[in-house]
């Protein structure tokens, strides 16, 4: 793996880049604390590193490195500093680290799976924590592509999205192979005689248990249909949740969104979010979903599973060459919210933070990174996007690259994600008062 190298960054003229960090795993995180500390959380999950450790390191002034936590559950996809404590967000859980090294879990049993979970948090001006939780699905159905290439449905089989409201559903289900059921044949698969009266039985005994095929209706588990209204609860998928700094008064902010993974309030005043769009996969493939950021408000609803960008997934702009065209999955809808902006489809924007300093330049302005598309997961044929922190005027709409990888640090052709010394996939921006405005997990390295 070449070593991270700052002059394969490219950033506006007036600003360099530094290597600040070198040769972590998945570092996702980055917060300083109020004595000028800074932490980073290595992840510990990854996406075909299942086993990597998830921790976090500080950093002193005098660049000094300690582990002050470890044996978190990873993914750590958040770090915040509130109150003289350091809040963690990981698989499940929010958690706080106090000063004497301890950690305390503030709110567990969150309904997460490796397709999305908890995300950024923020502090708002009520004092209380905000924070994103994604879908247990892409578009509302436990499919196929919960076994593959996400592992969940092997490991959870009983998971489901949770939503915030009591939400009456249409007759919509989907037929598809029970995987478990399936490998579970071992020898017998490759046994045509076995396997044909096999597929026949299923027709007619779809047990989820035994079958070979089974249906599975939106909100709940694999293999189960038939339920017509799915009561909300508060610990609910596709939300922005509240809490107090303890824990406690855990509440519903807004729901509706799909994975909500960056957080936080802006210095106008305004709770922003941003969202990932739906990919082309599993039983119910939604195409060309641009990522969203929002204003959020309190009690809105923002518009999944139904909804893309306040658009009616039912548009024929969604159709997927992957599958049906998409149906309503709730038979009544909320007004449903606009986004502030939308960014290009899988562009898979991540954590941001605001300028709040005229020294560093575009102050009040969005610093957001973008991490880039999954392909070939997420849909066919996508061009190249993301991979790059940009910059945005919330109030005028304007964008444009901050922080990216020059073109000749890029690796080969249809490789571009490949270990290199430049930037690639940003996953975090901090405030630019500290002068180190964004990590990057390859630039990290």
């Amino acid at each position: 793996m070449p070593p991270a190298d700052a002059a394969a960054a490219q950033v506006p003229a007036g600003y360099r880049v530094e290597v600040v960090m070198r040769d972590l795993e998945h570092p996702t995180s980055v917060e300083m604390d109020d004595r000028g500390n800074l932490y980073v959380a290595e992840a510990g999950f990854s996406y075909g590193d299942p086993v990597a450790p998830a921790r976090i390191l500080r950093v002193t002034p005098a660049g000094e490195i300690a582990i002050v936590a470890e044996q978190l559950r990873g993914p750590i996809n958040d770090l915040l500093w509130h109150q003289g404590r350091l809040y963690i967000s990981h698989f499940g859980r929010i958690s706080a680290l106090d000063q004497s090294g301890a950690v305390t879990h503030l709110v567990t049993d969150l309904p997460v799976n490796f397709n999305h979970q908890n995300n950024q948090m923020t502090a708002g001006p009520d004092g209380k924590i905000y924070f994103g939780l994604g879908t247990m699905t892409n578009s509302g159905v436990i499919g196929l592509d919960n076994a593959y290439p996400f592992t969940d449905l092997l490991l959870w089989p009983d998971m489901r999205d949770v939503p915030a409201r009591d939400v009456r559903l249409t007759n919509e289900s989907f037929l598809t192979p029970q995987p478990n059921n399936v490998l579970a044949r071992q020898g017998r698969l490759v046994d045509l005689g076995s396997n044909l009266a096999y597929a026949v039985t299923s027709l007619f005994n779809r047990n989820p248990n035994t079958s070979m095929l089974v249906r599975t209706g939106p909100f709940q588990p694999f293999g189960h249909s038939g339920a017509r209204v799915i009561p909300g609860q508060v610990k609910a998928n596709g939300t922005v949740l509240q809490m107090n700094p303890d824990g406690s008064n855990l509440n519903v902010y807004a729901w509706g969104f799909r994975n909500p993974y960056g957080v936080g309030w802006g210095p106008d005043g305004r709770l922003y979010a941003t969202d990932n769009g739906y990919d082309e996969r599993g039983s119910r493939p939604i195409a060309n979903a641009e990522d969203n950021i929002w204003v959020v408000k309190q009690n809105a609803w923002y518009g999944w599973p139904d909804y893309s960008s306040g658009i009616p997934v039912t548009d024929p702009r969604f159709r997927s060459s992957r599958g049906p065209r998409p149906q309503f999955l709730m038979a009544e809808h909320p007004a449903v919210e606009k986004p502030l902006m939308t960014r290009p489809k899988h562009a898979a924007v991540t954590k941001f933070d605001f300028s709040r300093n005229a020294g560093f330049g575009f102050q009040g302005q969005m610093f957001l990174g973008e991490f880039g598309a999954g392909v070939p997961a997420t849909g066919p044929d996508q061009p190249v996007v993301g991979q790059q922190v940009i910059r945005i005027n919330p109030a005028t709409g304007e964008s444009a690259t901050f922080f990216t990888a020059r073109p000749g640090s890029l690796g080969p052709r249809g490789q571009s994600t490949s270990p290199r010394r430049g930037p690639n996939t940003p996953l975090t921006c901090g405030s630019p008062r500290t002068a180190r405005p964004c990590t990057s997990p390859i630039l990290a390295r």
